[in-house]
C-alpha cells in the first residue's frame, strides 16, 4: 500500500492445521497470513515468509480451500490444490564408449515445488551432497561427472539438473539393467491396508521419463519389459504408461505418470493403493542383455 499498490492481508488455514468453513469463519480456525495484491486487474498472492518462492507463488500448504481477504467485505476466496500442476521431465541418453563401457547423460527439469525443495537442500547441505544422494538412488556403482544445477537463484523458474555418468558393469554373460536408473517409484506411498480418511494430494502432477539407449557392445537383447498403459479408473483421473521398444541396436523407452485430480475419497483408497503397487512393480522390471555367441 505504501508503494501505491492495492493490497490486503489474507488469512487461511494451512493443510496441516485443518479446514476452515465459509459459513462459520471462526478466528481460531485460521493460522496463516499471506498477501493479495492487484496489478493491471490481475490478482497475485504473495508469502513474505517463503523467500525462496518466485513472484506470485505460494507453498502448497496454503492451498487448503476457504480463506478470507481482510477488507471491508471480508471477501471469501478459495485456494484449491486442484489449481496446481507439477510437471517434471527427465531425458536419458546412453551409449557405449570406445572401451565398451556404458556411459550416458541425464537432463532433468523438476516441477516447481520439487525445485523449491532442491534449492533448500543445496542451501542446507551443498551441491555435492545432492549428487551423492543421486548416486545412492542408482542402486549400483556409478561415476558422476559434469554435474550441474541451473537456475538456483532464479526463483520464478524450475531448476535444471544435469550430469554425465558411467556405470561400473562387469562383462558377464548376462546383464540385468533397470532402465529407470534410480528415477522409478520404489515404494508404495499407501502402505496401510485400510484408510478411513480421504487422500488429499498437494497438487496435480505429470512426470515423464524418456530414455534412448544403445545396446551394450557385444550383447543382444534377451528380454524387454512388457508395455502397459494403465488407467486409475474409467474417468482417467490418473494415467500410467510404460512403453519400450527395440530397433536394431537401439532401445527407446517412455514412461509417465499423470494425476488429474488431487482429492480421493476413502472408498477410492484401495484403488489408489493397487494402482501404485502396479507402478512400483513395473518400475522395478529390468532389461536382460546376453552376450553374443
Amino acid at each position: 500500500r505504501k508503494a501505491g499498490v492495492p493490497a490486503d492481508p489474507v488469512i487461511l488455514s494451512t493443510r496441516g492445521h485443518g479446514y476452515t468453513h465459509a459459513i462459520y469463519p471462526l478466528m481460531d480456525r485460521f493460522n496463516y497470513v499471506i498477501c493479495r495484491m492487484v496489478s493491471d486487474s490481475q490478482e497475485y498472492f504473495l508469502d513474505a515468509s517463503e523467500p525462496g518462492m518466485g513472484f506470485g507463488m505460494l507453498g502448497y500448504k496454503c492451498y487448503n480451500g476457504h480463506a478470507r481477504i481482510i477488507n471491508a467485505e471480508a471477501t471469501a476466496i478459495e485456494l484449491n490444490a486442484q489449481s496446481l500442476k507439477e510437471i517434471e521431465n527427465t531425458m536419458v541418453f546412453i551409449i557405449n564408449d570406445d572401451k565398451g563401457n556404458i556411459v550416458g547423460s541425464i537432463q532433468q527439469t523438476p516441477g516447481y515445488f520439487e525445485s523449491f525443495r532442491i534449492r533448500n537442500r543445496v542451501k542446507d547441505k551443498g551441491k555435492e551432497q545432492l549428487f551423492n544422494d543421486i548416486k545412492k538412488d542408482f542402486g549400483q556403482e556409478v561415476i558422476l561427472t559434469n554435474t550441474r544445477i541451473d537456475s538456483l537463484g532464479k526463483y520464478d523458474e524450475p531448476v535444471g539438473v544435469s550430469f554425465d555418468f558411467e556405470l561400473a558393469s562387469e562383462k558377464e554373460d548376462i546383464i540385468y539393467f533397470n532402465p529407470m536408473l534410480g528415477e522409478g517409484i520404489k515404494e508404495n506411498p499407501f502402505k496401510s491396508a485400510e484408510r478411513l480418511y480421504p487422500v488429499e494430494m498437494p497438487y496435480n502432477s505429470q512426470k515423464t521419463y524418456i530414455l534412448q539407449m544403445k545396446v551394450p557392445e557385444g550383447y543382444e537383447v534377451a528380454e524387454l519389459p512388457k508395455q502397459v498403459v494403465l488407467k486409475l479408473n474409467e474417468e482417467g483421473d490418473a494415467l500410467f504408461e510404460y512403453r519400450i521398444s527395440q530397433s536394431g541396436g537401439n532401445i527407446s523407452m517412455r514412461t509417465g505418470l499423470n494425476f488429474k485430480r488431487t482429492y480421493f475419497s476413502a472408498e477410492e483408497y484401495e484403488m489408489l493403493r493397487e494402482f501404485y503397487n502396479l507402478i512400483v512393480k513395473k518400475h522395478g522390471e529390468q532389461i536382460v542383455f546376453k552376450k553374443k555367441m
